[in-house]
C-alpha cells in the first residue's frame, strides 16, 4: 500500500487527476437523459444550428439575443461534425478535468504541492456542480474560465514588467467568459471604471495601469458583438434582451412571490402578471425589453421594502438555492448542504484578509473585486444558485491562500 502511495504521489499532475475526469465521465455515462431536457439546452442548441447556418439570431425586429454566443460557438463545430448529444455533454467534463489541473497549477503558486493538490481535490469534490456535468449548457464552460483567468491574472501580475503577451490572454479569456456570461460585459465596463481610480492611490498605480489594460481589451474584444447587437437594435452596449424580464421578475411587488424567476408562459397564466403580459403580448422583442424595464422600475419605485424583501430572498437563492415563490424540494439540500461550509470558510478567509489587507497580493485583489461586482449584479436580477457555484474557483483561490499564507495553526504539546 505504501509503495502506491509513493507511486501516485510522483506521477504528474495530469495523471493524479484522473480520477476525477473518470468520476465525471461516469456521471455524464450513467445519468445523462437521452434526448434533449429543459429549455435552456434546446435555446443553446437552436443558437449553435444557427451559427452553422451562417448567422446567429434572426433578423430584426424579431431578433433574439437571449444567450451570448461564446458556448454555442464552442459546441457548433461538434454539431457541425454530426457529434451526439452525449458527446456534448463529456465536453463538460473534460472542462473540469482541465479546470482542476489549471486550478492546481494556480494554488501552486502560492502554496506547496501538498497544499495545492489538497485544494485541487476539494475543489473537484464540490458536487453542485456535477448537476451541469448532464446539461447542455454554458456553466462548465464558465466554471473553467474563471479557473483560467484567475491562473493568468496571478501570472500577470507575477511579472514585474508590463507583459503584453499576459495581458491579451487574460483579456481573450475575460472577453470569453463575457460572451459565454453576458453580465460580465457590464462587469468588464466597471471594472475598467474601478481601475481607473485605483490608479490615482500612489500605492497601487502599476497595478491599476495594468488593470486597466486587461479589462479595456477586454472590451476591444466583446466589441465585434456588440456591433452585432447594434445592427438588430440600434442601441450602443446591448448585450441581450434576457435581463430586463429577470428584473421584472425580481421586482415583483405580490406578497407571494418572492423575486425569482418565471418564464413567460408562466407569467401569462399567472393573475398577478396576466394583465400586463397581455399588454406586451404584440410587441416586438426590444419593445418587449423596454416594458420589462420600465414596468420593473415602476415596481421597484412604488414598493422599495418588497424590492428589498425580495433581494434578501434573491441572495438566499444565490448562495443556498432557498426560499423559493414555489413549492421547494429535497434538492435544495444538495445546494444548501455544501454551501454552508464554503460560505462559512469564505466569510472566515473575508475576516482575515481585511485585517491583512496590506499582505494581500494584487492579483487576488483584483479577482476579488471582479467576482464581487459580478455578484453583486446577479442579486439585482432573479438569482440562481448557479450564479454563484459557478465562482467556486476564485473562492477555493482565496481560501487556499489566506489558509497557506495569512493564518497559522499549531497544535500544543503536553
Amino acid at each position: 500500500m505504501k509503495n502506491i502511495i509513493v507511486w501516485y504521489s510522483r506521477l504528474n499532475i495530469y495523471y493524479k487527476l484522473l480520477p476525477f475526469l473518470f468520476l465525471y465521465l461516469i456521471i455524464i455515462i450513467f445519468f445523462s437523459r437521452i434526448g434533449i431536457g429543459d429549455g435552456d439546452e434546446d435555446r443553446y442548441l437552436w443558437f449553435a444550428n444557427n451559427l452553422i447556418n451562417g448567422f446567429y439570431s434572426p433578423p430584426a425586429p424579431n431578433f433574439d439575443v437571449w444567450n451570448g454566443p461564446g458556448y454555442p460557438f464552442l459546441i457548433a463545430p461538434f454539431m457541425f461534425l454530426k457529434f451526439s448529444l452525449l458527446a456534448l455533454r463529456i465536453l463538460n467534463g473534460l472542462l473540469l478535468y482541465f479546470s482542476l489541473i489549471i486550478s492546481y497549477k494556480t494554488f501552486s503558486i502560492f502554496s506547496s504541492k501538498r497544499s495545492a493538490f489538497v485544494f485541487t481535490v476539494l475543489l473537484g469534490l464540490y458536487f453542485p456542480i456535477f448537476e451541469m456535468l448532464l446539461l447542455i449548457v454554458p456553466e462548465c464552460l464558465t466554471w473553467f474560465l474563471i479557473s483560467l483567468i484567475g491562473y493568468l491574472l496571478i501570472k500577470t501580475y507575477q511579472q514585474k514588467n508590463t507583459s503584453w503577451k499576459h495581458i491579451i490572454l487574460t483579456s481573450l479569456s475575460i472577453a470569453l467568459l463575457a460572451m459565454t456570461k453576458v453580465i460580465f460585459g457590464y462587469v468588464i465596463a466597471l471594472m475598467i471604471l474601478a481601475s481607473i481610480l485605483i490608479f490615482f492611490i500612489p500605492s497601487l498605480r502599476s497595478s491599476a495601469k495594468k488593470s486597466v489594460f486587461i479589462f479595456l481589451f477586454s472590451l476591444i474584444f466583446c466589441l465585434p458583438w456588440l456591433t452585432y447587437t447594434y445592427s438588430l437594435t440600434n442601441k450602443l452596449f446591448y448585450w441581450t434582451n434576457s435581463g430586463n424580464m429577470s428584473l421584472y421578475t425580481m421586482s415583483t411587488p405580490h406578497e407571494n412571490e418572492l423575486g425569482d424567476w418565471f418564464d413567460s408562459d408562466y407569467l401569462q397564466q399567472n393573475p398577478n402578471h396576466k394583465v400586463f403580459m397581455d399588454s406586451i403580448l404584440s410587441l416586438n422583442p426590444l419593445q418587449r425589453d423596454q416594458a420589462y424595464k420600465e414596468a420593473a422600475i415602476v415596481n421597484i419605485k412604488s414598493n422599495p421594502k418588497k424590492y428589498f424583501s425580495n433581494w434578501m430572498a434573491n441572495v438566499g437563492r444565490l448562495l443556498f438555492s432557498y426560499p423559493h415563490s414555489k413549492e421547494q424540494t429535497i434538492q435544495t439540500y444538495y445546494t444548501l448542504i455544501p454551501n454552508m461550509f464554503v460560505v462559512v470558510f469564505i466569510f472566515i478567509a473575508l475576516v482575515i484578509s481585511i485585517v491583512y489587507y496590506k499582505k494581500l497580493p494584487e492579483a487576488l485583489i483584483i479577482l476579488f473585486l471582479f467576482i464581487i461586482i459580478y455578484l453583486a449584479g446577479s442579486t439585482i436580477v432573479s438569482a440562481y444558485r448557479r450564479m454563484f457555484y459557478v465562482t467556486m474557483p476564485f473562492w477555493f483561490f482565496f481560501i487556499s491562500y489566506v489558509y497557506n499564507n495569512l493564518i497559522s495553526i499549531k497544535i500544543k504539546q503536553h
